[in-house]
């Protein structure tokens, strides 16, 4: 038996002599600023060093972080340059490259004594307990948590899903939508990311066009508080404590991945792994756009978020609902999903009657960009009183926008790697973008980025997190980045058919009465329908004059190939027959 020395597991006894020499570099680090040794350092220093005491929505700095390569290079950095926790709160964490990754690098912060913390929902993320032995086992400093696993299983079968769902489907349904990464209580990140290839530009299919927020300053320690709230919930169960991974480590024998190489990155990250160190780097894409803001709070659901089915009193929710109430003239909003909620439809309608001049535009998911054919045919459902009735002006996002170079510099890499695997006889399908971003802007003055969908999950269901900010300039340039997206060239816009005779207000009728006595939709005419810039003409919104002269009618489904293709058919059967799942989508 080895005496006289500390074993830390996955890696070599140390004499205590070097256990020492580890020990003081961690207490020292402990004591240092954090992010000292970082580019990021002074906004660091100069957002704590300005802040007003107990006020954390004060002295804080922000950026909006848009591209997924840059997203994972943030992150990267961050996790590297950590001193004292990591705390990770995600609703994906998928096994592939980018997942990996940061697995490895956090493991290795652990390593050199940083306290790591990983909450994910069970549902959705990896479902592995071979894999997730390792992690439970890699190292003291590294815990990981799973939100709502069902009869405490991390891949349960689909008789104990079932099972866990008479005895609560509620249980089953509340997931774990938050998304935050917090370095040193410091630092954070918040906005739509999940922990996937397709979050951060490394799919050689879909990739999300999605934004993040990085905070420095107090407004972390009102996120810090929030991943407690969920750290000691009694649904967020250790790894160790699921049946299925004990009964892993109790075997022994799983597979360990003790160097980097054994993580197998393939044709990834060469770059992206020089660059994470690189301070002139860091510095031109992350610390010298980091701007003082106004006012910025930190907006979550508890975890749970309530005890019937769905919520009444969501928070976040509650929030945001306050914050479109104070629009006067102008409200712009990206979502992924456009499925509207009857109390949605009605805030919307009632701000239109008091400002009379608001206009309401929306950026979403074209039927050839979505990721979730559910959510889509209930907005293609709705989309006669969206247009109509709100007035809405909705963008539909193009999988192949003319500005796809800007959002996605790695597609023409995406792309070669797609037709090396098109060549080895996978699908055909070609690198694309899907709109995952979930953004809010009031009156060019007050906005919100964060993880909440335009959809009755987010609204009552699931839990959700983001960033509420009252910065002028902040909410000016995130419009800006919205209102790019809805161009003419990178999206259709939805608009009422200009139909002969009037019949469209028929139609309406009709259709209005079918949907209003079944919840079966069988009426196959839509008033409304995706059109199209012409070249050479100028873009005007929908209830202009010249909008019909200016746009040619692309169609209810543009974007796919063929006709009546079976995505579509799905649509169409769903639209007909899924009234009753819309407050579940």
């Amino acid at each position: 038996m080895l005496t006289g020395g500390i074993y830390r597991p996955g890696r070599q006894w140390l004499p205590r002599a070097a256990w020492f020499v580890v020990l003081s570099a961690a207490v020292a680090r402990a004591a240092a600023a954090p992010y000292a040794d970082s580019p990021l350092g002074p906004s660091v220093a100069a957002a704590f060093g300005t802040a007003p005491p107990q006020d954390r929505t004060s002295g804080n700095r922000l950026a909006i972080v848009s591209g997924g390569y840059d997203a994972l290079l943030l992150r990267v950095h961050l996790i590297r340059n950590a001193q004292t926790s990591i705390a990770v709160q995600t609703f994906i964490w998928t096994n592939d490259e980018c997942g990996r990754l940061l697995i490895y690098e956090l493991i290795e912060a652990a390593r050199r004594g940083v306290k790591v913390r990983i909450i994910a929902d069970q549902m959705v993320s990896m479902q592995d307990p071979e894999t997730m032995a390792f992690l439970a086992t890699a190292h003291p400093n590294l815990e990981v948590k799973h939100y709502r696993p069902a009869l405490s299983r991390l891949k349960p079968s689909v008789l104990h899903t079932l099972l866990a769902s008479v005895r609560s489907f509620h249980g089953v349904n509340q997931r774990m939508h938050n998304k935050l990464m917090l370095f040193d209580d410091a630092v954070l990140i918040t906005g739509g990311r999940n922990i996937e290839n397709t979050y951060y530009d490394h799919s050689t299919g879909m990739n999300f066009r999605d934004r993040d927020v990085l905070a420095v300053g107090p407004v972390a320690h009102a996120a810090a508080e929030s991943f407690e709230q969920f750290w000691t919930y009694r649904q967020s169960v250790p790894s160790r404590e699921l049946s299925d991974v004990e009964a892993v480590i109790a075997r022994g024998g799983f597979r360990r991945y003790e160097q980097r190489a054994d993580y197998d990155f393939g044709p990834f990250f060469g770059a992206l792994d020089r660059e994470a160190d690189a301070a002139a780097v860091i510095t031109a894409r992350f610390a010298a756009r980091l701007r003082p803001v106004s006012k910025v709070s930190f907006i979550a659901d508890v975890p749970g978020k309530s005890s019937g089915f769905f919520s009444s009193t969501a928070r976040i929710t509650r929030e945001l609902r306050q914050t479109l109430e104070r629009a006067e003239a102008s409200v712009v909003m990206q979502t992924p999903y456009l499925v509207l909620s009857a109390p949605a439809r009605e805030l919307l309608h009632d701000l239109q009657e008091r400002h009379p001049g608001l206009r309401i535009r929306i950026s979403t998911n074209s039927f050839a960009s979505t990721d979730n054919l559910l959510a889509y045919s209930a907005n293609y459902r709705l989309r006669n009183r969206y247009v109509q009735d709100l007035r809405l002006q909705v963008h539909e996002f193009k999988p192949q926008p003319a500005s796809l170079l800007i959002l996605f510099p790695q597609y023409p890499e995406m792309e070669r790697l797609a037709r090396l695997r098109v060549g080895g006889g996978a699908p055909a399908r070609l690198p694309f973008l899907c709109m995952h971003a979930k953004s809010l802007v009031v009156d060019s003055r007050i906005a919100f980025v964060g993880s909440y969908n335009l959809d009755p999950r987010s609204e009552r269901l699931n839990t959700e997190a983001g960033l509420l900010v009252e910065d002028a300039a902040f909410a000016t340039e995130l419009r800006s980045e919205i209102e790019r997206d809805m161009q003419a060239q990178n999206s259709w816009v939805i608009a009422r058919r200009a139909m002969p005779l009037h019949l469209e207000v028929v139609n309406g009728l009709l259709g209005g009465i079918v949907q209003s006595l079944s919840p079966v939709d069988l009426w196959p005419i839509q008033n409304t329908s995706s059109f199209a810039l012409r070249p050479g003409a100028a873009e005007v919104p929908p209830d202009a004059p010249a909008f019909y002269q200016n746009y040619r009618e692309a169609g209810s489904f543009p974007g796919t190939e063929g006709w009546l293709t079976q995505k579509e058919i799905l649509t169409r059967i769903y639209k007909a027959v899924g009234a009753p799942l819309t407050p579940i989508l």
